[in-house]
């Protein structure tokens, strides 16, 4: 971003006058509510919102007050955002806004560095300049702490969203201007005009119930989380059974999200009619998780400015991010749709919690005289002024939901003409005025929406499936799910008999079922009729207690339908739509085009189904494709693997993973694995798997003790997990979904990488992907490669550690059950120096050294890490400072490195007990090292660096040995990790990492105006023929650290925290501290010192910080190395104040941010933030104040005005590079 002065200025300027209030947050009508609630408000509304918020928290059950929302306020393109900040707290405050234009100096919202203090505890003006579309989330960064003695986890956030130049913004009901609110009718001039929605996510509340006591599950009487929407929650503790005498085994889960049982929920319910447009701007308010949005029956683009991008309907969001999601088609999506559709954070335990609410769409005119089911207002909702109105009601047209027919207070109905008896009869006939509202072309599961073009209802694809349960047997130890449970065709059943002949097959092992994958094609009608065969009850286990599931669902992503009936669900005022024992629901899909992996689960009892493996994947493949088995040729009906042959005769292999956490295993003598301390607790229980798969490294371990051979299958024999076979050079197609149940994972692949977008030929090429629970991703695999074993894994600790792990075997052979793809010819890379290539040699050690992370003495006495070999005895006598190893190459180079393992075999490595991991074992930790680069051509079997499948060569190196390795750089990659594989479990977490940049053709790196041609420092100015210079900094962001204190005793921030009381015991994922480049800035360390949290960030009072701080001067081109290369699954973020940068920086159309989010290990980005020209200290930081911030991960990047030293230095290179161009023209 540029000096304000440098954007044209529109004369327009907006004012407001903002208050930072104390007050009590009610949640829900339950009285559910933070009593230390704090807030933003327009000083205009402050008395009024204070007043009425304390009349309704003073009722006998408090109630929310609909004027205590966050702050949303909005401006146009253009407009200078003038903020006139009052802090009535008693306590320090500010307001930091992420992602607009402002001065670092007077507007920054925090104190950091030696810029002056912008956080008051009086009053301060802030200025803006709306310089870009969108949302862009304010908080307080005076109190950055994220405990309960925290402002932000106590609501202190809002935003401003940016609109188009010369909107105005007018209120929803009323049609009037709107100054300040959640929902508006954004009208722009020579724009259509749309439905705008603020949705807060947030997370780690500190709620109260209406005794004042801490909310408790009724089921297990165990304390109960609270997550919300927007200063509201509607926790299914809440929402108890409609029979109070039906027992604990009766959750009510099933029609937890009815309002035919309960009435709307608290969080705000979105309203439009069909097909207006609408943009939904989601903001994460909260200090910790990544949530995974999704809402139903509807999609959105990645980028919404890009017709090429991705589209989604469920995204990972993590703590300070904000979308834009531009509906597709509108609301009501492609078909049209009426009624209500959920949204909620897809991790269970979340919308379990309270994170869910519904947008509802209108196919009547609502003017203020309807009333719901239940007797509340229907509040009118104006057509959008552009758009025709909708019809008004009549007698047989009520308006949705009047037309269904079910009774408030009771069990919502399930579907008319849906439901299949056990004898195949329809079992419910619509009533008369059911019937007057269906479409003309109705069809069972397609009542209220034309779902399927009439062109399809002839060619309709019809799946039988069932639900059943059985022992799933996950590996050859003998863990196992006693109660699996999962969809099958009921053909498959059939072929052998009857159901109990069939989970007799499956109990034997005879049958190895796996999820459930179908295929359609784009433009297909789908129907789908599913037969419940499960029992009525989860038995109860050391994971839960004994659970009534008495109906099964099928709700499916992406494809369209008609909400109604065919969700699998019961949300909102819709049917409760699912099968109860015996009974077939039928219920219609269209495919309008090629969407790839659509995921599919039960969604009625999706807090206890999923875990035990209820889901599965309907891949839409492209127009005319056939689905053939890649072992016969023949045609296929389902599996996890297919030869997908396309109507212009291409082909290529399709592999589908599900990834799934919280799997309830025992071992072979019936022992839980990782079970809670209480069946039916908030802790994360049990393991994990791929396609109810894993093979653990623990169990590897048992049976020999050899970690850097752990992937071998000389060794160990190959893993459970599923083999991905091909042909050297085939075109792959992995498509990858998380199944279950509440983590984010990393999928990684060795060796070979893929387009992060698919869609867009110049997205950046990766080789990890971040999921989430119900997100979906295809990885096209089009580059050559060569024949050997590639390691595919989940690269957080406790997932490879679980089993998540599996090779991708390139046959050099044919193979007599794996036919070659026909008309493929081999396409492998040339692996061989030609004569005069660049050959660029590395001597890389690896060493044993203390590292120390800061000056307050916080240490790895057990530090490993990687060095030049030439510094490598400076490294060990603390003459030179450690950081992570970085080299550096040309696109176009060779590499050769040389490794030298020098650690020292009479200080053997040691296995810590922490950081931990889940089902632990103890074994002997390896000495052996070796290095594994991201993305560069190698031979996998001689210079991979990983010993894995049958691969035959040594790829690590033990102590006093050396081992080579050849890569090429084959085009300019920027930031590429690498790992060493020698021992995963117990190396990586010491340092054991690096980078290798690979910068344009023919770079030079620069260290101040001397050219270093094997520069390995962290911060480098790069030159190159045709590309202007840039600054280089590389940035490593690893969590998961074994860190002691000065006094050698083990620091837990997650537990005893940087502030007073820490946060309890924490899982697995969160063990283990933060930082960057082996540094480390902890609160904890100085709030000790001066215990101030709103100097925490002050160099004036605390000195710089130990993480690097990164230099530049103003106005220069920059780009940021950005790479996590361990060690817990936890995401995090990563946001740099006063600057933002384009998500994919070859693509003008991708989305422009101030943060990336959703970042885990083996995720890597180069960053290239728009060139800022205020001098000032800039904080770079998690996005996540539990636990990244306060454990160290954030530092400071210093901008300086341009001095003579500047063009100095830029003389001197200009006059080089000038110099060695003549002389190699001479």
């Amino acid at each position: 971003m540029w000096n304000l002065s440098d954007y044209p200025d529109t004369g327009q300027i907006r004012e407001y006058d903002i208050e930072a209030i104390s007050l009590p947050i009610v949640y829900n009508q339950y009285g559910d509510h933070d009593p230390n609630g704090l807030l933003y408000v327009l000083r205009e509304d402050s008395q009024r919102i204070r007043k009425e918020a304390l009349r309704n928290f003073q009722q006998p059950i408090p109630q929310p007050y609909e004027g205590v929302q966050p702050l949303v306020i909005r401006a146009n393109l253009g407009d200078t955002v003038r903020i006139r900040f009052f802090n009535q707290l008693g306590r320090r405050a500010s307001i930091h806004v992420q992602g607009l234009s402002n001065s670092v100096l007077t507007s920054d919202g925090a104190n950091v560095g030696f810029n002056p203090d912008t956080t008051t505890d009086d009053s301060i003006c802030y200025t803006w300049l709306a310089d870009k579309e969108g949302a862009f989330l304010f908080s307080d960064l005076a109190d950055p702490r994220s405990s309960e003695e925290g402002a932000n986890v106590h609501g202190l956030f809002g935003a401003i969203l940016v609109e188009p130049a010369g909107s105005v913004w007018l209120h929803p009901e009323t049609g009037k201007p709107l100054r300040s609110g959640l929902f508006a009718d954004i009208c722009s001039p020579g724009r259509p005009a749309f439905r705008e929605y603020a949705v807060f996510f947030h997370d780690e509340l500190e709620i109260r119930t209406r005794d004042g006591g801490q909310p408790v599950d009724p089921h297990t009487g165990l304390p109960s989380g609270t997550t919300a929407i927007s200063y509201r929650s509607e926790p299914m503790r809440n929402r108890l059974p409609l029979d109070p005498d039906a027992g604990h085994a009766d959750t009510a889960e099933d029609i937890s999200m009815s309002s035919w049982a309960y009435g709307d929920p608290a969080p705000p319910v979105l309203r439009a009619y069909v097909g207006d447009p609408s943009k939904i701007r989601l903001i994460h308010g909260g200090i910790k998780e990544t949530h995974v949005f999704h809402l139903h029956n509807h999609q959105w683009r990645l980028d919404p400015e890009d017709p090429k991008s991705t589209i989604l309907d469920s995204i990972s969001i993590s703590p300070q991010e904000c979308y834009t999601l531009d509906l597709l088609y509108g609301a009501g999506s492609f078909n049209g749709m009426i009624g209500d559709a959920i949204f909620h954070c897809h991790l269970y335990p979340h919308f379990h919690e309270g994170m869910w609410t519904l947008l509802r769409v209108f196919d009547r005119l609502e003017d203020g005289t309807g009333h719901y089911p239940d007797g509340t207002p229907i509040a009118p909702l104006m057509p959008l002024p552009d758009r025709p109105a909708p019809p008004p009601k009549d007698d047989l047209h009520p308006g949705y939901p009047n037309f269904i027919h079910s009774q408030f207070g009771q069990e919502p109905k399930q579907p008319p003409l849906g439901i299949l008896t056990a004898a195949g009869e329809n079992k419910i006939e619509p009533t008369p005025l059911e019937a007057a509202n269906f479409v003309p072309d109705f069809a069972p599961g397609a009542l209220y929406t034309d779902t399927c073009p009439c062109d399809t209802d002839a060619h309709v694809r019809v799946f039988e499936i069932a639900a059943v349960q059985a022992r799933l047997t996950y590996n050859r130890f003998g863990w196992h799910d006693p109660q699996g449970r999962f969809f099958v065709l009921k053909e498959e059943i059939e072929q052998v008999g009857t159901l109990d002949d069939y989970l007799a097959k499956v109990e034997s092992g005879e049958i190895c079922p796996e999820p459930l994958v179908l295929r359609a094609n784009a433009g297909d009608c789908v129907e789908v009729r599913l037969t419940n065969l499960l029992p009525e009850f989860l038995e109860e286990s050391p994971f839960q207690l004994k659970t009534l599931t008495d109906i099964v669902g099928f709700h499916i992503h992406l494809v369209k339908f008609d909400t109604i009936v065919s969700d699998g669900a019961a949300n909102g005022w819709n049917n409760i739509a699912g099968a109860r024992r015996c009974e077939t629901l039928v219920e219609r899909f269209f495919a309008n085009e090629e969407l790839h992996a659509v995921f599919f689960h039960d969604h009625l009892f999706a807090n206890v189904h999923q875990q035990h493996g209820l889901f599965g994947a309907l891949i839409v493949e492209p127009a005319g494709a056939k689905f053939l088995d890649p072992h016969t040729g023949e045609p296929l009906k389902r599996g996890t693997q297919a030869v997908i042959r396309t109507a212009d005769g291409k082909a290529f292999r399709e592999f589908v993973l599900f990834c799934h956490d919280f799997a309830l295993l025992f071992d072979q003598d019936g022992n839980p694995l990782n079970p809670p301390e209480v069946p039916g607790s908030d802790d994360d229980p049990g393991v994990m798997g791929i396609n109810y798969r894993c093979e653990p490294m623990a169990e590897r371990l048992r049976r020999k003790d050899d970690p850097s051979h752990i992937f071998s299958s000389w060794v160990y024999g190959d893993p459970a997990t599923p083999i991905l076979e091909t042909y050297p050079g085939e075109p792959v197609r992995i498509r990858l979904l998380d199944g279950a149940h509440e983590e984010q994972h990393a999928w990684n692949l060795t060796g070979l990488p893929w387009r992060r977008e698919i869609t867009d030929p110049v997205s950046p090429l990766v080789q990890a992907q971040t999921l989430g629970i119900s997100e979906s991703f295809s990885l096209h695999i089009d580059e050559p490669y060569q024949a050997g074993d590639y390691l595919y894994y989940f690269g957080g600790i406790d997932d490879v550690w679980l089993g998540l792990w599996g090779i991708l075997r390139a046959y050099a052979q044919p193979q007599g059950n794996l036919p070659p793809l026909c008309g493929q010819k081999p396409r492998v890379p040339c692996l061989a120096p030609p004569p005069g290539a660049v050959i660029r040699k590395f001597e890389i050690a690896a060493i044993q050294k203390d590292l120390v992370y800061n000056r307050f003495g916080d240490h790895d006495p057990e530090g490993l890490l990687f060095v030049p070999l030439n510094q490598a005895e400076d490294v060990r006598r603390g003459c030179r400072q450690p950081v992570p190893l970085i080299l550096r190459a040309n696109a176009g180079d060779w590499i050769q490195v040389t490794l030298h393992n020098l650690f020292d075999p009479k200080v053997p490595i040691r296995q810590n007990e922490y950081p931990s991991v889940p089902v632990e074992q103890k074994h002997t930790p390896s000495n052996r090292v070796s290095l594994n680069p991201q993305f560069l051509k190698y031979d996998p079997i001689a210079s991979s660096g990983v010993n894995v499948g049958y691969n035959p060569a040594e790829q690590t190196v033990g102590p006093g040995e050396k081992i080579q390795y050849l890569w090429h750089a084959d085009r300019e990659y920027g930031a590429a990790l690498l790992t060493s594989f020698g021992d995963l479990r117990n190396h990586r977490h010491h340092g054991l990492f690096g980078a290798i940049l690979i910068e344009p053709p023919k770079a030079k790196y620069y260290r101040g105006i001397r050219p270093d041609g094997n520069h390995h420092g962290e911060q480098a100015v790069i030159t190159a023929p045709g590309v202007e210079p840039y600054r280089e900094f590389v940035l490593f962001a690893h969590n998961g650290i074994r860190l002691l204190d000065r006094d050698g005793a083990l620091i837990k921030t997650t537990e005893q925290g940087g502030e007073h009381g820490g946060h309890g015991a924490p899982d697995h994922e969160d063990t283990g501290e933060k930082g960057y480049n082996y540094r480390s800035e902890r609160f904890f360390n100085r709030l000790r010192r001066n215990p101030l949290p709103f100097q925490v960030f002050d160099s004036k009072v605390h000195g710089d910080p130990a993480t690097p701080l990164l230099r530049s001067y103003a106005r220069e081109r920059i780009i940021i190395r950005l790479l996590m290369p361990g060690d817990k699954p936890r995401n995090i973020s990563f946001t740099l104040h006063g600057h933002r940068w384009r998500t994919q920086p070859d693509d003008p159309f991708s989305r422009i941010v101030p943060i990336q989010g959703a970042m885990s290990v083996g995720n890597v980005f180069n960053i290239e933030p728009e060139p800022v020209s205020c001098p000032g200290d800039y904080l770079y930081r998690s996005g996540s104040l539990r636990w990244d911030v306060e454990s160290g991960m954030w530092g400071i990047f210093r901008i300086v005005s341009r001095n003579v030293r500047y063009y100095c230095e830029t003389a001197c290179r200009n006059f080089r590079q000038w110099w060695e161009k003549k002389w190699y023209e001479k």
